[in-house]
């Protein structure tokens, strides 16, 4: 069979945030790129998700804003998250948008076309071109079955979930971690018009409530004009309910006359963990969701996959004008990533695993004891840290306190998170070191596993 053969500096395999993201970056270093995604340009920027994203990721990394009317539908003076019994609430105040998630994805394409990227729409991941212990290029396949081939010094795999270049390539190498299925929140939700009482539309609300959504939250976040993103994620885990199934029972119901129509709905699968141990190999980089980079908490992805694709694609230019795209040449990336967002998700993974234990009965007595603030929370969300401002505030109302256990955990998690992500800012410089970075890990997740089990 012959193959039309095509050479770049990078091919980037998905047009997602991360893709996109990259994409535009690498292309305005001068280096030539190939995107690549199976949907067509008029669907580019469709997903199902929560549509929010905080403003200071597109500060910090230099970004245009979303524009009101244009890729965004309004804008949120912070997030109100509210107890299980629905008797309290904390605020945490930071400023974020609401996305037209369509126009906003697409924006992002558009921009890294106008910087020179050349698109393979239509298009999807075929098989990787490996040469010893080298990926070299793709090939890729349309929708009649004809293949190209895509050579490249350096392949990215932004696929988002399924992360479909790097488990397709040989076993043994690192970069091929299989994530646990109880690391991943499965997701249902819907975009629906309507006029729903009591909400302050400045807030982003995230509702606790095990019954509802266990191993993770349920969201009521509004667009504007009577539009609302409305959903939840459930922990990937056996017994748990189907989202939808809940969703339909729960929040429908809790909701009554309030819905006039259902404009969209659709459900997915989000990593929310610490990221894969190891990002790059040998002509090979992992972007996004694709590395498991969402916040472990809240499962938001769109911040973080612009974090790992920006700093992902400065290190693929560095490593391009030092003609070295080696595993070496690319290690780079993850002390940066980590510098910039993996050590706060190793540490919030850590959290994570802790909230996943706990009742509705635990998460009343943290809201009614006033145990933590907007701004601890806030800190939690930004830094990846408990603050020793929560410790202080048990410690003043010890007279109060009729849950010492659950105090003592509290603190025994606050040292686990510490570690973790003393472990991810301390990631081995070099390669040479990994094998070794990689047995602390290990040790400290199972360890605080384990731990978990135990009560």
């Amino acid at each position: 069979m012959v193959y039309m053969e095509y050479r770049y500096d990078v091919v980037i395999i998905g047009a997602g945030i991360a893709g996109t993201t990259a994409a535009y970056f690498i292309a305005r270093n001068g280096f030539s790129v190939a995107l690549v995604d199976i949907k067509s340009e008029e669907n580019i920027g469709k997903k199902v998700c929560g549509d929010a994203v905080g403003e200071h990721h597109f500060i910090e990394l230099g970004l245009e804003k979303p524009v009101i009317g244009e890729d965004a539908t309004g804008i949120y003076e912070g997030v109100r998250v509210v107890s299980p019994d629905n008797k309290y609430y904390i605020d945490v105040m930071g400023r974020g948008y609401s996305l037209d998630r369509q126009k906003f994805g697409y924006k992002m394409y558009k921009r890294a076309i106008d910087a020179g990227v050349e698109a393979f729409l239509k298009h999807y991941f075929a098989k990787p071109i490996i040469e010893g212990s080298w990926v070299k290029g793709v090939v890729i396949r349309d929708r009649k079955g004809s293949e190209k081939v895509l050579r490249s010094k350096v392949v990215v795999d932004a696929s988002g979930v399924t992360g479909v270049v790097r488990t397709s390539l040989p076993q043994d190498w690192w970069i091929t971690e299989r994530i646990p299925k109880e690391d991943f929140n499965i997701t249902y939700r819907e975009i629906i018009e309507g006029d729903i009482q009591g909400i302050d539309e400045k807030y982003a609300y995230i509702y606790i409530n095990v019954d509802i959504a266990p191993g993770g939250y349920w969201w009521l976040f509004p667009k504007g004009g009577g539009i609302y993103n409305i959903g939840l994620g459930i922990q990937w885990k056996e017994g748990n309910p189907n989202p939808k199934a809940n969703y339909e029972k729960y929040i429908k119901t809790s909701l009554k006359g309030a819905i006039r129509s259902v404009i969209d709905g659709g459900g997915g699968l989000v990593p929310t963990r610490r990221p894969i141990s190891c990002m790059v190999w040998n002509g090979f980089v992992v972007i996004g969701d694709a590395a498991a980079t969402a916040n472990p908490i809240h499962g938001g992805g769109i911040g973080s996959a612009m974090i790992s694709a920006k700093t992902a694609s400065d290190t693929i230019s560095d490593a391009l004008l030092r003609g070295d795209p080696s595993m070496d040449g690319l290690w780079r990336y993850h002390v940066l990533y980590h510098r910039a967002y993996g050590a706060k998700q190793a540490s919030l993974d850590v959290l994570r695993m802790f909230m996943q234990k706990l009742s509705n009965e635990d998460y009343n007595f943290v809201f009614r004891s006033n145990i933590v603030s907007g701004e601890d929370v806030y800190i939690m969300g930004s830094r990846g840290v408990l603050t020793n401002k929560i410790f202080n505030r048990i410690r003043a109302l010890l007279t109060l306190v009729t849950r010492p256990a659950f105090l003592a955990k509290l603190y025994k998690v606050k040292q686990y998170m510490d570690q973790a992500y003393s472990l991810y800012l301390n990631f081995p410089r070099t390669s040479e070191g990994f094998k070794r970075w990689k047995e602390e890990e290990n040790a400290l997740f199972n360890d605080f596993k384990n731990w978990l089990k135990s009560w």
